[in-house]
């Protein structure tokens, strides 16, 4: 709404005018008035709740939390992996040993 001209605001009250009158004009222009007001404070109050739910203490701690245990769940992760690939390797260390003493 506020990217409107002069020339554009020109525009809309000749129009406004022609469908609604003279007489019932400066009634339509103060409820539109009352509605665009309601609509920035419920804007205003929308954006503050949800500034405030974002702040909430008990939402940054639970994400913290959840932060915290999906670090040491990518660690366990990487350490069953890192010992499935030693025992892996030691497998075949063995089986590669077992495959020499039986050619020799």
């Amino acid at each position: 709404m506020g990217n409107l001209g002069g020339g554009e605001i020109l525009v809309i009250l000749i129009i406004g005018l022609i469908v609604l009158g003279p007489t019932r004009l400066p009634e339509a222009s103060k409820n539109i008035g009352k509605a665009l007001r309601q609509i920035r404070q419920t804007s205003r109050n929308f954006q503050a709740e949800l500034e405030a739910a974002v702040e909430d203490p008990l939402i940054e701690e639970a994400a913290r939390q959840r932060g915290r245990e999906m670090l040491a769940e990518e660690k366990d992760s990487k350490d069953v992996t890192e010992e499935e690939g030693i025992s892996q390797s030691s497998t075949m260390d063995s089986s590669a040993q077992e495959d020499e003493s039986q050619d020799s």
